[in-house]
């Protein structure tokens, strides 16, 4: 069975025949204006214009496989469809009415598509490799790839961005907070993350920022909370900062939420142990107590790197975990670490920032700052470059990524701009 999305397309592009057509009423049909595609609720084309028997109609266009859907999807209940003026399928199954109980004009496109497209789309749907259009690719043109390049890329990091929205909603727009919550995640990286929100979400940015110049009272507040206080300890730093932390945990009302048994230790390296990554997050506080400002007002790779460049506190550069000595003294964040944070933390918050001040500026810095890093190397990018596609930059792995995860392998070819002009064009 044909997706919808084939559907759109062919209406999109008129890929039917389109002289003299007739409804399954029987009835003339002249299409005026096959309207623009809707993205949100509602009609899938707004905007539309035909002609029916001599009379001109102004309104939307809905798309079905089967007419049936179109009680389905409930849409004989949804005011939304009472402005539909023409029902476009691919099988008329049923006669379909609005919520004032009136049939719609219905067109059937089966016996109507070219049959050229329908035997290029089913190509591209058949091939079993993992890029469908692996054989024709350099049949396209170069920037019909690149647009959709950056298209796929576009979606990507505003995809990553949604977490970072669903913590803005909690936090009732307070951007300074989220902020916080957001760069108190990215520290955790994949493994540590939700429980590195958590320890923020127990310790409110305003506690931090009373004691802004003090690292110890700051590390006795975050190391409290996550739970690593809450053992015996024999040295004299684990000593001070337990009393610290609970004087401090009185005075603001702390709830610990969040116990040691719950990070996680296992299968990672000691740079990269909780521990380790909430001294280093405490000692960015310190240095940046503003972080929104130091997401928003990033302007390029080598800053970000800079700003990163912090050291955690004595204890921690000799220490894995309380009162546990580590036989090699460690360094601060690692240059794959900071890279790791511009792709999973501040490039999706400079998106989000974008989509809520509607200022592209913001997003512009984002895509920059991916075209300034190095490409990773992983199965998806080296499969690309069998195929004849240049990775060159984060930016070119980042979309390739989302390319090959999000059109790809489901099979989304009909909406993806490579296939789309592969179908469009006879290349196979």
């Amino acid at each position: 069975m044909l997706p919808e999305s084939f559907l759109h397309f062919v209406w999109r592009y008129q890929y039917f025949n389109t002289s003299t057509l007739e409804l399954v009423s029987g009835d003339q049909l002249n299409i005026i204006k096959t309207g623009h595609l809707n993205h949100l609720a509602g009609p899938d084309f707004k905007e539309a214009q035909v002609d029916i028997e001599g009379i001109q109609w102004h309104g939307s266009v809905e798309i079905h496989v089967k007419a049936s859907d179109w009680y389905a999807h409930k849409h004989q209940d949804d005011l939304n469809y009472d402005n539909v003026v023409l029902h476009v399928v691919w099988e008329n199954d049923k006669q379909v009415f609005n919520s004032e109980d009136n049939p719609i004009p219905t067109l059937e496109l089966k016996g109507l598509v070219k049959p050229m497209v329908l035997e290029r789309y089913q190509h591209l749907m058949d091939n079993e490799d993992s890029v469908p259009c692996a054989r024709h690719l350099n049949n396209t043109k170069s920037i019909t790839r690149l647009s959709m390049l950056e298209r796929a890329l576009v979606e990507r990091v505003e995809e990553k961005s949604h977490d970072f929205n669903s913590i803005l909603e909690s936090n009732a727009h307070d951007w300074e907070e989220s902020a916080y919550h957001w760069l108190a995640k990215g520290f955790g990286f994949k493994t540590n993350a939700n429980n590195m929100l958590r320890l923020a979400q127990s310790v409110p940015l305003k506690v931090l920022t009373k004691h802004s110049n003090q690292l110890f009272q700051i590390e006795a507040l975050l190391f409290g909370q996550a739970g690593f206080l809450d053992v015996d300890v024999s040295d004299e730093y684990a000593y001070q900062l337990q009393k610290e932390y609970r004087f401090l945990k009185a005075k603001y009302e702390l709830k610990q939420k969040i116990g040691y048994n719950e990070w996680y230790f296992s299968k990672v390296r000691p740079a990269n142990y909780p521990t380790i990554r909430i001294a280093q997050l405490a000692a960015l506080v310190i240095t940046y107590p503003h972080i929104f400002s130091f997401f928003s007002e990033i302007e390029n790779r080598r800053e970000v790197i800079d700003k990163l460049d912090v050291l955690q506190s004595d204890y921690w550069c000799t220490h894995y975990a309380i009162d546990k000595k580590l036989s090699k003294r460690l360094g601060g964040l690692t240059k794959k670490s900071k890279e790791n944070i511009i792709v999973n933390t501040a490039i999706p918050f400079l998106a989000a920032l974008a989509k809520y001040k509607d200022d592209n500026a913001y997003l512009d810095k984002a895509l920059n700052l991916l075209s300034s890093m190095k490409a990773e190397s992983n199965h998806i990018t080296e499969l690309w470059k069998t195929l004849g596609w240049n990775v060159s930059s984060a930016f070119d792995s980042q979309g390739l990524i989302q390319l090959h995860n999000a059109y790809c392998l489901p099979k989304k070819c009909i909406e993806c701009n490579i296939g789309i002009s592969l179908v469009r064009n006879p290349v196979f």
